[in-house]
């Protein structure tokens, strides 16, 4: 079959080694090992590193069956601001005028959002009877919404229309729709104003463990030893991710001088430099930028706790985003100051604990306390591993969509 993938904003098989495989590069695996023929719509622009990938709409075929489509647009500089949502919609102009040369494939699986994006991508399926499915991770507008102050949200709204015009519609009109927990799926349903169908389902964001080589782990081990955070079971507690502003430090930031706790803060981004200087005279705090995949790999097997320390935002209070999905997958308990499903999903399953950003001492209290109890992390861990073996694991996930693009596709013909 041919089946196409919409997805901007993530890694692709032609991106620079080291990077994490997300969603469309699981999924295009997945179905390549099927004997699909995959064609992967995304942007020319690359949103980790703020960067052109070759300046131009561009088409790569790195592997037989795949095909890599590039769609150029004017870049942005910050995730927040008008720079992001014009290049979306120069984006989905640039989408429009190579997608009307194509001929249709038998099934697709569209990223969401961006909104236009998606918005052109489905509006073209429908017309040309293409079975679809609409992968929905984040709730934009709201999002956009809620980046206006407080006084503004009125104007805002109204501002925003267009957007949640084309983000009805598109909900309403796809085949299927996946999301990555119950409550988000609840909420695209309701915003599309039906129940749930056939193909509408939750699919986590769940990764697949990815093999790495004798030489890339060992070469990863002699990054963190140079740094200091040796393999010697210190009471170690990691953020590994990009550094944005829907993170929220603040009470990670508080256990600096109070805690005897360990902290690597792994990644890049718009507040690294802010961190920096919070932390700078912190001796307990260690910062080393950007890490692959393999020396993030290296240093979850070295902390004995994964955080998400993310702010209190209502669409994170939905969802389980791919930090709980990893500490899953390395057995290690999630810390979180996330709210509502993932708080409840960590403490029904003994995976983790919740802290709240609004009291002080939180998750100081948490931390001295864990650091003395060996016993509960280790049960779960435990609990950690037996959800990554039976609900989590990413090969199986993948597999199952796997089946329903096969399913939609026959049901189609």
């Amino acid at each position: 079959m041919k089946i196409w993938i919409l997805q901007t904003g993530e890694p692709l098989q032609i991106d620079s080694f080291g990077l994490r495989p997300m969603r469309a590069m699981n999924l295009s695996e997945a179905l390549l090992k099927r004997g699909h023929d995959v064609t992967i719509w995304s942007s020319d622009f690359d949103h980790f590193s703020k960067s052109h990938r070759f300046g131009q709409t561009t088409t790569i075929s790195p592997a037989e069956n795949l095909t890599i489509r590039l769609i150029g647009s004017s870049g942005y500089k910050s995730n927040r601001g008008f720079g992001r949502l014009l290049d979306h919609s120069i984006l989905a102009i640039n989408l429009i005028k190579e997608i009307r040369r194509e001929n249709p494939p038998d099934v697709a699986f569209v990223g969401y959002p961006p909104i236009e994006i998606a918005w052109v991508m489905i509006h073209w399926l429908k017309k040309h009877s293409v079975p679809s499915v609409l992968d929905i991770k984040d709730a934009w507008p709201d999002v956009l919404k809620r980046a206006f102050p407080r006084d503004f949200q009125a104007v805002a709204a109204l501002l925003l229309q267009p957007y949640y015009i084309m983000m009805r519609w598109t909900f309403r009109n796809a085949t299927g729709l996946s999301s990555i927990s119950p409550q988000f799926l609840k909420w695209s349903l309701s915003k599309a104003k039906r129940e749930i169908r056939s193909f509408d389902r939750v699919n986590y964001l769940a990764s697949k463990i990815t093999e790495h080589t004798e030489n890339e782990i060992t070469s990863a081990e002699m990054f963190w030893d140079s740094l200091g955070v040796f393999d010697d079971g210190s009471f170690r507690c990691s953020y590994i991710g990009t550094l944005t502003d829907a993170l929220d430090f603040k009470r990670v930031i508080e256990c600096a001088d109070k805690s005897s706790t360990h902290f690597v803060i792994a990644g890049s981004g718009p507040i690294l430099s802010e961190l920096i200087e919070s932390l700078s005279t912190s001796s307990n705090f260690i910062l080393p930028g950007w890490v692959s995949d393999c020396q993030a790999f290296v240093l979850a097997k070295r902390s004995t706790l994964l955080l998400a320390p993310y702010a209190d935002l209502d669409d994170f209070s939905m969802s389980l985003p791919n930090k709980f999905l990893d500490a899953i997958n390395h057995s290690k308990p999630m810390i979180t100051s996330i709210p509502g499903f993932a708080a409840q999903f960590i403490t029904e399953n003994k995976i983790g604990i919740p802290y709240s950003n609004s009291l002080p001492n939180s998750l100081l209290d948490i931390l001295k306390d864990l650091s003395q109890d060996s016993k509960k992390i280790e049960e779960m861990s435990k609990n950690a591993e037996f959800l990554s073996q039976q609900n989590f694991n990413g090969e199986i996930l993948y597999d199952q969509i796997v089946d329903v693009l096969e399913s939609m596709a026959k049901n189609k013909r």
